[in-house]
């Protein structure tokens, strides 16, 4: 079965590695770029991959163009599959493939569907999430099932150890897709629209802590957001720190005057204790630059800190701001 593979990122360079070295007959490669501000871009090794075996490469940010509908033809695939595609996917485009063209969605589908499901499902709690292989439609992640893997999430899982498990549960879901697309039609699931939840796209500003959420709040948004994702961050006398790990504290004191973000603790070996709206968070790392992994107390060194922006003292930030500039333009 003459295969065109669509992709990006990480996950969809072990994809195709994985299709390849199972033998699927990958006839073409249309690699996407990813964003801007992720910290790891695969489009260099997939093209390498490509360029290896000799296969079709098509690159490009959108895959809107018409040009790519000529390409796509002219490699003459009885079928495509897309692993790491942040966009819809065109009519003209996806309805080319007589055996179909099929998507990977980390999530259990109808669930979950939109952007960042991974990372919403740390945001919320969640005890399971998955991975779908779908047929590509009109509307987002509503096409029928080809094959679902459940994933576990455990109870202090980050962002990099799920999505090494999505990727693992990935490798496996595609191929055996593959397997089952090529011994000739194989029984689909359709959706249960009327069970479908939605998931709206993140930007990295949407990271910021908001210290008066309940413990466990604050703790799954920095589990789901830590290094490679952009980050759950707060600010400390102005500067933007990163928390890249934390950790509830069970049975933590009673407060009765409680003033959310605020330092009750440095500890000796470097952490930091936070209030939050109904409870305690060790704060066990930060960064500044995103990267560079510190412990708090490097930064933080007295229990009258207070994280986060503190609205009083942002409008006398201003004021004196604007008083400064009013001196300088006169």
């Amino acid at each position: 079965m003459r295969t065109l593979f669509i992709g990006s990122t990480r996950r969809g360079y072990l994809t195709l590695q994985a299709m390849l070295d199972a033998g699927v007959n990958v006839v073409g490669v249309l690699s996407l770029q990813q964003h801007a501000h992720e910290k790891e871009t695969y489009e260099t090794a997939i093209r390498k991959l490509a360029e290896t075996r000799g296969i079709a490469l098509k690159e490009t940010k959108l895959a809107r163009e018409p040009e790519l509908t000529e390409w796509a033809l002219s490699i003459d695939a009885e079928a495509a599959v897309a692993v790491g595609v942040r966009v819809l996917l065109p009519e003209r485009l996806y309805s080319l493939f007589p055996k179909g063209c099929w998507a990977v969605h980390d999530s259990l589908l109808p669930e979950y569907r939109g952007f960042a499901p991974l990372n919403w499902a740390l945001i919320n709690g969640e005890q399971t999430t998955g991975v779908t292989l779908f047929q590509v439609s009109h509307a987002m992640d509503e096409g029928d099932i080809l094959l679902q893997e459940r994933v576990p999430i455990a109870e202090e899982e980050t962002a990099p150890g799920l999505y090494a498990k999505i990727c693992e549960a990935t490798l496996r879901v595609v191929v055996k897709g593959c397997e089952l697309l090529r011994s000739g039609v194989p029984q689909l699931r359709r959706q249960d629209h009327d069970a479908a939840t939605f998931t709206c796209s993140r930007a990295p500003t949407d990271g910021f802590i908001d210290w008066t959420l309940p413990t466990q709040a604050v703790f799954n948004l920095i589990r789901a957001l830590t290094f490679p994702y952009p980050g759950a961050f707060t600010y400390h006398n102005g500067t933007r720190l990163q928390v890249l790990a934390a950790q509830r504290i069970a049975e933590p004191p009673r407060y009765v005057g409680r003033i959310p973000g605020h330092v009750i603790q440095i500890l000796p070996t470097g952490e930091v204790d936070v209030l939050t709206g109904d409870g305690i968070l060790r704060i066990m790392e930060v960064s500044t630059d995103g990267e560079t992994a510190r412990k708090p107390a490097e930064l933080i060194r007295s229990v009258r800190t207070r994280l986060g922006i503190n609205p009083v003292e942002l409008i006398s930030r201003l004021a004196r701001l604007e008083a400064a500039l009013g001196v300088t333009q006169g």
